[in-house]
């Protein structure tokens, strides 16, 4: 929906950073009226999602791939998996169970839906997706160069796997073809998930308490800097019309202000301190 009547991403739900998600449902009600939220293509709550390509020309087990990914279409890897391959990296098999959380601790696989696990890769992928989701303006950009990256890694290894496939069909070795179609298969989940793993530690570092934190050798505790998040004069108008001069800094001491004290000085009221419950003791 970017750049068009549907977009979610400048209204006021967007918040600071431009998020298209929406954590009230499709609908919701205010005085009597129903409004919607626009579903977005790679909507939060997606389970798995795929891209299905049928090539021609080539033997039958390599003619079917599919592009699977876990979760969010928007911020998870897509890994290419030949129809002939007959396994898929632990982190990635579900061993038939279609999510089933019995089913899964039946055949020893890590993590369901409300068991946390870094070695599935469904997990994985929430974990980035929703440093996304909350940092959209500054995490997007992080993870979209990740992608095209372990993209291009992907895609030359299934080059590779494809033409020794091939070469082994041609030469009547079925067996040794079939096998490296599911050596790449579960090759290419072990990229994935190693590198979904890096990414979330990177975007934790990165934005944690809400600052950005960029590498300084130069500096002598964390070799690194700290500064905080910017954001746009719109969001900035919203705010000041939202809050009026809740926020507002004085220009100078208003009247009867205390002598000596800064410009930032207000005459609202105050409170002390000992006066808020379990302060004091």
């Amino acid at each position: 929906y970017e750049d068009s009547w549907l977009s979610p991403y400048a209204d006021v739900g967007a918040g600071a950073e431009h998020s298209p998600y929406r954590w009230n449902g499709l609908t919701w009600e205010y005085e009597g009226k129903t409004y919607v939220n626009e579903r977005v293509v790679g909507t939060q709550y997606t389970a798995w999602h795929w891209v299905a390509q049928l090539r021609r020309g080539v033997p039958k087990p390599m003619g079917a791939l599919q592009w699977w990914g876990a979760d969010d279409h928007t911020w998870a890897p897509k890994i290419p998996l030949h129809g002939g391959a007959s396994a898929v990296h632990s982190s990635y098999d579900d061993a038939d169970c279609t999510a089933r959380a019995a089913c899964r601790r039946a055949h020893g696989l890590q993590g369901n839906v409300r068991e946390f696990s870094l070695h599935s890769a469904w997990w994985l992928a929430n974990l980035v997706a929703d440093q996304v989701y909350a940092k959209a303006d500054r995490a997007a950009p992080l993870v979209r160069k990740a992608r095209a990256e372990l993209d291009a890694a992907l895609t030359a290894a299934l080059v590779d796997a494809d033409d020794k496939a091939a070469r082994a069909f041609a030469a009547g070795d079925a067996k040794g073809a079939l096998a490296t179609l599911t050596d790449h298969a579960v090759a290419a989940g072990a990229a994935a998930t190693a590198r979904w793993t890096a990414l979330w530690q990177e975007l934790l570092v990165s934005f944690i308490d809400g600052r950005v934190t960029a590498a300084n050798p130069k500096e002598p505790v964390c070799e690194c800097t700290k500064e905080s998040a910017t954001f746009s004069e719109a969001w900035k108008a919203k705010v000041v019309a939202d809050t009026g001069d809740h926020y507002l800094q004085p220009p100078a001491p208003p009247p009867g202000a205390l002598a000596g004290q800064p410009t930032w000085f207000h005459a609202k009221p105050t409170r002390s301190k000992l006066s808020i419950p379990g302060v004091a003791h």
